[in-house]
């Protein structure tokens, strides 16, 4: 190895090594704002859909320090590196933004108790089922679609259009009402079903492990809760799991419909 080179890998290695270290922070920033934001727990699990951030995220990780130790190099001039650095991470931010601009758009907005399960609908959802005037028949303070995750709504039934049958309930604005406990623990308390009966699905061992998991991880014992499904257009294998006031304690990746 001449020194020559060996000099220019050693100043090209320390500028990869910040910027792989830039990366990294820049990445985990932004995983958390969807994992614990956006796509709260179960949601990563119930809607999927994250593959192309994971892939933009380790692509962006891996290939802008590599770019960075190709580049570098201590012979170039300031206004040279700085040109190569201004380009690396131009390509950088914008394959970051794309991702997750993909994964904001696709985001859970909305769940309800919907007869005899809890449903969630999602922005992209609504961008194909309903148009901006069904968005203006929705209540003025859900018209705006939450930005930090999911919030729970009532869904009304009265005067359901018999045409929009093939929608679901959740992504039709016009049913949208604003949470009210009063007016839903009597509905979800009349349908919610002993936790006991959810072992019954359980076609093998390990997903009794997981319900008995799910049930320890909520602190609450299983003679005093319950569960109903908790759904999404994509996903019917998961429960939500319920105290005695029909309040979501914890989710299972469980199906709550039986078999």
């Amino acid at each position: 190895m001449s020194p020559n080179f060996a000099q220019r890998f050693k100043f090209a290695a320390k500028l990869s090594s910040i910027h792989l270290l830039i990366s990294l922070i820049i990445a985990t920033l932004m995983a958390a704002l969807v994992f614990f934001v956006w796509y709260k727990y179960p949601y990563t699990h119930i809607l999927g859909g994250l593959e192309l951030f994971f892939l933009v995220c380790s692509v962006d990780v891996v290939c802008g320090p590599l770019m960075t130790l190709i580049l570098s190099n201590p012979k170039k001039s300031k206004r040279e590196m700085v040109l190569d650095f201004s380009v690396v991470g131009f390509i950088q931010i914008a394959a970051l933004l794309y991702g997750m601009h993909t994964v904001y758009v696709a985001r859970p907005v909305y769940y309800a108790f919907d007869a005899d399960r809890f449903t969630t609908v999602t922005v992209a959802e609504l961008s194909e089922l309903a148009t901006p005037d069904d968005m203006a028949k929705a209540p003025k303070e859900l018209q705006s679609l939450p930005k930090l995750g999911a919030k729970q709504i009532v869904l009304h039934w009265e005067n359901a259009d018999p045409e929009k049958v093939w929608i679901p309930m959740i992504a039709r604005p016009e049913h949208w009402r604003v949470y009210d406990k009063t007016a839903e623990t009597a509905k979800v308390q009349q349908k919610m079903k002993p936790v006991a009966e959810i072992y019954t699905y359980a076609i093998n061992q390990n997903k009794k492990t997981v319900i008995d998991k799910a049930i320890a991880k909520t602190g609450i014992s299983a003679d005093k809760l319950y569960f109903l499904p908790f759904t999404c257009d994509r996903n019917l294998e998961w429960s939500a799991l319920l105290n005695e006031q029909g309040e979501i304690v914890g989710f299972v990746d469980a199906e709550g419909f039986g078999q």
